[in-house]
Formats: C-alpha cells, structure tokens, sequence
C-alpha cells in the first residue's frame, strides 16, 4: 500500500462523498431550491428561460417521461442530510431540442421515441459554493448517467461557456470529449434511427461521450 504524502490531500473518487451527504432524486416542493441552483449552472449561457418550468416540474414529482413516450427527465439532488439543506444539483434530460427539430421535419414518432431514449443532455450541473471541491458534483454526474444507463441511453452530452478551462478539465476526468468552440456532436445512431447533430449555441462547446 502506498503512503501519502504529509500536506497532500487525498484524490477524492468519483464516488467518494463528504459526511452527511446523500444524492437522491428531488421531492415534490423543492422546485424552488432546486431552481436557485441551477441558476449557477446557466450564468453565461443566455437567458435562464424555463426555470419556472423547471420548477413546476420538480414541485410536480416524479419519474418524469418526456412528452415524445421515451426518454428520462430526471433531476437529482445532493443533501446534507443534518440540515436537510439542497447542497448541489443535477438535471438530465433527452435531447428536447433535437428531437423537436426532428418532429418539425415529419420524423416517425417510433424514430422519436427511440432517439428520446437514446441520448442525454446534461443540461445543469451545479453545486453551492460553500461546498465545492468536495467530490459533490462528480457524484451527482455518475449518478445520472448510471440512472440514464440503466433506461437504455447510451450516449450523453452538454455544452458549456466556451474557453472555461476548469469545466473542460472537470468533464475530461469523467470521460467525456471535449469539443472545439462551435463544434456539433454527431450523436451516433442505432438500428432504430440515424445519426443525429446537436449545435452548441454561439460562445459554447460541446463535450461528449457514450455511457
């Protein structure tokens, strides 16, 4: 067994977390908390347009099923569990954009439903301030693709604020493609359906990865 070293902390593991932390899926009422967080994730990247739905949807309780027949929409917290406070936050959704572009376009909804099932967007990913550097948001992210994977998505994605080194960094330890400025993902297709392009929106790249 090797030592470590006087002064040097310990590399947390992906799925190490500080006591009294859990992750779990949202309840019914926390929409609000939820939301607040997720405002974090979304500072540079435009208006944050649907938090009241977001919100709704939280407060509404789950599992969630997109409105295509397939695909999870599901919204993870991490809580310190003596307080009860919501400390981080996770929320992971089929490829609503994608596949609405497809729907404009005549796409079969049984293509629909199989390209709802099929990917993931990390859509945000945010942990409050005071407990950062701890291991909270990586478990929060292995989470949600073991969830996604275990409902048959085998590919996930996101995007970012183009040029943020600490967040390339922190997706390229967990195994994700980091994409230049601009750049589409081509989500790879099965015998079910095509292969698909998601764009990032102006002044974001895209990071990638199968799960």
């Amino acid at each position: 067994m090797g030592r470590v070293k006087p002064g040097k902390p310990r590399r947390r593991r992906h799925d190490d977390l500080p006591p009294g932390i859990r992750i779990r899926e949202s309840r019914p009422g926390e929409g609000a908390a939820f939301t607040d967080l997720a405002a974090l994730a979304m500072e540079g990247h435009g208006d944050f347009d649907d938090r009241e739905a977001m919100s709704e949807t939280v407060n509404a309780g789950g599992p969630f099923t997109s409105r295509f027949g397939a695909g999870r929409l599901l919204f993870l917290v991490a809580e310190h569990t003596p307080s009860g406070r919501i400390v981080g936050i996770s929320s992971s959704i089929p490829p609503l954009s994608v596949l609405s572009g497809m729907e404009r376009d005549g796409a079969d909804p049984a293509v629909l439903g199989a390209t709802a099932m099929a990917y993931v967007k990390v859509r945000a990913l945010s942990v409050a301030d005071d407990y950062r550097r701890q291991g909270i948001a990586s478990a929060l992210l292995a989470k949600a693709l073991a969830v996604h994977r275990d409902h048959r998505a085998f590919f996930a994605y996101g995007q970012f604020t183009a040029g943020d080194a600490s967040l390339a960094r922190f997706y390229r330890r967990h195994g994700f493609t980091i994409h230049a400025p601009g750049e589409p993902v081509i989500l790879p297709g099965s015998s079910r359906h095509r292969d698909v392009g998601a764009s990032p929106l102006p002044g974001e790249q895209m990071f990638s990865r199968p799960i």
